[in-house]
């Protein structure tokens, strides 16, 4: 790529150009080899995964992260667009948890979070834990989705319950390993913010 482009070389080549020439020039200079790194990088398929909601083996072909996150994206919306439609199903409608934020509660949530729920969505529903990058699309950030007015408790059962293949998620469905109860006690431990032990 030849030898580096100084600032003091860059600014004694333009001195002589109209400042508005000059910089336009140094913005070309400073952005043409950074393309053309990127570019080298972009064919080099081993080295290149995308990091978006698709993970891709080493064998596969490279694919630009906002492709990806877009088919994630896109995944991850179909819930959402068939709850703005037409709602929950109708075994879901209304669903309330009757169960207050208490100590208990919230410690209970936080152990059956931890046991079938932190291996994808992380310990903190950050979406990284171990398992996350073999699903497609990677698991919600629940953390930040949590506070949303669109998860309400209806379509928070409804998810949790049935899972994910209606939409083409991989997310399971825990309406025949985890109670009624279980369920809501992981929605108060989220909507209590994931705490940790001790806080």
């Amino acid at each position: 790529m030849g030898a580096p482009v100084t600032i003091s070389a860059l600014s004694d080549r333009f001195s002589a150009i109209p400042p508005l020439r000059a910089v336009a020039a140094l913005c070309l200079a400073i952005a043409v080899p950074l393309l053309a790194s990127g570019s080298a990088a972009a064919q080099d398929g081993a080295a290149t995964r995308a990091l978006g909601d698709y993970w891709q083996g080493a064998g596969a072909a490279p694919e630009y992260p906002g492709a990806a996150a877009a088919k994630g994206y896109a995944l991850r919306s179909k819930r959402h667009q068939a709850f703005m439609q037409g709602g929950v199903p109708v075994e879901y409608r209304n669903a309330k948890s009757p169960y207050p934020l208490t100590r208990g509660v919230i410690a209970d949530g936080a152990a059956v979070y931890g046991e079938r729920c932190a291996s994808c969505h992380g310990a903190e529903g950050l979406g990284d834990g171990r398992a996350a990058m073999d699903l497609r699309p990677t698991p919600a950030f629940l953390a930040f989705l949590i506070d949303s007015p669109d998860l309400v408790d209806e379509y928070l059962m409804w998810t949790v319950a049935e899972g994910g293949a209606e939409f083409g998620s991989d997310m399971p469905a825990f309406r025949d390993t985890l109670t009624d109860r279980q369920i809501w006690q992981v929605v108060a431990y989220m909507r209590a913010g994931f705490p940790q032990a001790g806080d």
